[in-house]
């Protein structure tokens, strides 16, 4: 679980921004992620795929410890609205997870903002699918870590915002360090507690 593939599907970023959301994932892991391999999946245009079965192609393409960004819908079969696109998910059965920056990214990239908030959105959604590959849960309440933002494992009870609402409120509001439980538990599982903390 050291090392990470991280997956551009198509071409929703370029490797400049990928190498900016691997450093980042190396970071707020600490040590417990040592190495990001950037990895291209030349995936067919489509504005939206079942979230399962892509992590089912990455697993069987890449293997291991497996993260994947698109830019299409990642579909799923709950019946709710709200769940049945998602912006990111993960495989119970393997190591694979995906975010898609379909409803993370501003409706248009015209600058430097703009492309900051999409990097961004796309990093915290990428440490919450990545904490769920190490072991971390969803909190339902909304959790803060020492500087009094949110944990990235924060998800909140339930969706009152709507999709851009709930970007705005939650994910524009976690941080990039995790709270002390989240901590407490990756040290417990990987022995990484001093290189955790700064």
């Amino acid at each position: 679980m050291d090392r990470l593939n991280l997956v551009r599907l198509g071409n929703v970023l370029s490797y400049s921004t990928l190498e900016k959301i691997g450093s980042q994932i190396v970071e707020s892991f600490g040590g417990i992620i040592g190495e990001v391999e950037l990895k291209h999946h030349n995936a067919p245009v489509t504005k939206s795929i079942d979230a399962y079965l892509l992590t089912m192609i990455l697993d069987i393409e890449f293997g291991g410890h497996t993260l994947g960004i698109t830019d299409a819908d990642l579909k799923t079969t709950d019946k709710d609205e709200f769940y049945n696109t998602i912006i990111g998910g993960k495989n119970p059965r393997n190591n694979v997870a995906v975010v898609s920056t379909r409803k993370l990214s501003p409706k248009r990239i015209e600058s430097e903002k703009d492309y900051r908030l999409l990097l961004q959105r796309t990093t915290k959604v990428s440490l919450h699918e990545i904490g769920h590959n190490l072991g971390l849960t969803d909190h339902a309440r909304y959790e803060f870590n020492k500087k009094g933002a949110l944990c990235p494992m924060s998800k909140g009870e339930f969706n009152k915002f709507g999709y851009r609402g709930y970007v705005k409120a939650v994910v524009d509001g976690r941080s990039f360090d995790f709270c002390d439980e989240c901590r407490n538990f990756l040290d417990e599982i990987y022995g990484k507690r001093e290189k955790l903390q700064k």
